[in-house]
């Protein structure tokens, strides 16, 4: 059984399925007993698919039925005979008792049936219209059809009731049209193996997940992780490699285009029209980029990578199948860090969305207030895994902030131009002995620390947010005005005798300089070595190391220092 979607005419994976609440009624309808009178009342919320029903069950240990069970009843709407079961499946608590199964339209319906060796009726087409089994309501829609239904019970006088009742329905994630469970022959990947060897690296901390709390959403996901439907039948994808032999019925599996049936030899073969689960395609994509399953120098070298970043909405999606996948095609983790970063939601925490007119475009964004102003509001104090609220109060608060940064590097670098030019050629930063000095350079320092900490333990926003306070504060709002005042010549306690010594301009520059390279994107910067060319491997190192270190030296040979 699997979820199948009426417009987009697909199977879809119990990911893709988006459960929402929805208010409905619970219809109660008296199915007559076929050999005397009396009758048993069942309660549904789905009076449409009453022509597919095959039995009525109830709980072997409720008191109310237990005399009744083996006993046949007539289904109302087409006047076929059911019996009446017992299983331990069915909640006596839930509306009368009594349940209609109906194999083909509920996950539940179908293990019962099994169970108990019931017949499968499927009453809908694949566009979820009602086929002949429907008898007078073929054709007609399920909205349709279970209007006509509920009319037959009223007017044979077997509709006992109806109540409200709210329950959670399975929309599809792609149009939001109510899927209906259904019985089809699909392509699935047996994940239970995958999943324990995608568990067991996760708790031998071979593969750390920020923030933690997630382990125990993913091992809770994939210690009840179930078959994997993988193929769909959509326009776009990747066409499922198999041929059906249409001498001998034999299934030829193949990645390159077979020219004969593997069993009979026979020449007429045709592809399975279906295509792959995008996510199925995703989860390869660690490796099958780098050339994998050839033994390639990038698959060498790139796999297997550090930090894999993205949204905790696609941890089930997309990481955890990366992880099985990568574990299972090559034998090793695809990465050893899963950064989960929130959604970006509206002032209001909603989620951004055309119908609801909240979405914030970047271009429009950009254009009122800056790239780089955007780009500090979606990443400054922000924590992993929890979503971001933006709207236009935070766009204006950064959008302050670079403007604070930019007139205060015009005034550093006006204010310095002079210094600067009779002191090129001194590289080293002269002993402080102002207290001021002393301390710009103290807090300076002690915030890179504190940055290094954080984006170690991958605290981000944190990060940056500390590095504004510092920027706005410290440098703009005290150390700066605290240097216009020795710049014009006025130290506050009488003028010192060495000029160098009270010009706070090497460490306006020093300290702005600090703060630029810290407030710089998130991003580490390569190089790579011009002796072996393309074939020189990437080297990474940190973008606020002192200059003199921060050219890397090759790492293609041990012999080669370029």
């Amino acid at each position: 059984m699997v979820n199948w979607c009426p417009r987009c005419q697909t199977a879809l994976s119990d990911l893709e399925v988006e459960h929402k609440e929805s208010a409905g009624h619970l219809w109660h309808f008296q199915y007559p007993f076929a050999e005397g009178e009396g009758s048993v009342t069942i309660a549904t919320t789905r009076p449409e698919t009453c022509y597919g029903d095959t039995a009525v069950a109830v709980n072997p240990n409720d008191e109310r039925y237990r005399p009744l069970v083996g006993r046949l009843v007539i289904l109302p709407v087409s006047g076929r005979a059911i019996p009446l079961i017992a299983d331990e499946a069915v909640d006596p608590a839930f509306g009368t008792g009594a349940l209609k199964i109906t194999p083909c339209h509920d996950p539940t319906d179908l293990e019962i049936a099994d169970r108990h060796g019931l017949p499968h009726v499927d009453v809908f087409n694949p566009d979820g219209s009602m086929n002949s089994y429907a008898g007078a309501c073929e054709g007609l829609s399920r909205e349709a059809c279970r209007e006509r239904v509920v009319q037959e019970f009223r007017s044979k006088g077997l509709l006992a009731g109806i109540t409200p009742y709210s329950h959670m329905v399975g929309q599809c994630g792609r149009c939001g049209t109510a899927i209906e469970p259904r019985i089809s022959t699909q392509w699935f990947v047996n994940t239970q193996p995958l999943a324990e060897a995608a568990i067991r690296v996760v708790r031998e901390g071979q593969i750390r997940i920020i923030p933690e709390h997630f382990t125990r959403v993913y091992y809770s996901w994939m210690e009840s992780i179930k078959d994997w439907c993988i193929s769909r039948q959509l326009w776009w994808g990747h066409r499922i490699p198999v041929w059906y032999c249409a001498d001998c019925g034999a299934l030829t599996v193949s990645v390159e285009t077979p020219t004969a049936c593997e069993k009979c030899s026979g020449g007429r073969l045709k592809q399975d029209p279906d295509v792959l689960d995008t996510w199925f395609s995703s989860a390869l994509w660690t490796h099958s980029t780098l050339g994998w399953p050839d033994d390639t120098e990038d698959m060498r070298y790139f796999y297997p990578t550090s930090v894999m970043q993205t949204g905790y909405d696609i941890l089930f999606f997309w990481v955890a199948r990366m992880i099985m996948m990568g574990i299972e095609d090559t034998g090793k983790i695809p990465f050893h860090t899963v950064y989960l970063n929130g959604l970006i939601r509206d002032e209001q925490g909603q989620k951004m969305s055309k119908m609801r007119g909240n979405v914030i475009k970047p271009d429009d964004a950009i254009s009122s207030y800056g790239i780089d102003a955007l780009r500090f509001a979606i990443t400054t104090g922000n924590s992993p895994g929890n979503d971001l609220a933006l709207g236009q109060a935070k766009l204006e608060s950064s959008r302050n902030f670079v403007n604070k940064l930019w007139n205060a590097t015009r005034f550093v670098l006006q204010s310095t131009e002079e210094w600067s030019k009779s002191h090129a050629t001194s590289p080293t930063l002269p002993v402080p002995v102002k207290l001021e000095d002393r301390w710009i350079l103290s807090r300076a320092h002690r915030l890179i620390t504190s940055v290094r900490t954080l984006m170690d333990e991958y605290q981000i926003g944190e990060a940056e947010r500390q590095i504004h306070d510092f920027v706005w504060s410290e440098l703009c709002d005290w150390y700066i005005e605290m240097a216009k005042l020795r710049l014009r010549g006025k130290t506050g306690a009488g003028k010192d005798s060495s000029p160098d010594a009270s010009s706070p301009a090497p460490y306006l520059i020093s300290v702005l300089d600090m703060s630029l390279r810290l407030l710089h994107p998130w991003r580490t910067s390569y190089a790579r070595c011009e002796t072996h060319g393309p074939s020189g491997r990437w080297t990474r190192h940190s973008g606020w190391k002192p200059a003199s270190t921060r050219e890397p030296s090759c790492r293609t040979s041990q012999r080669c220092f370029q």
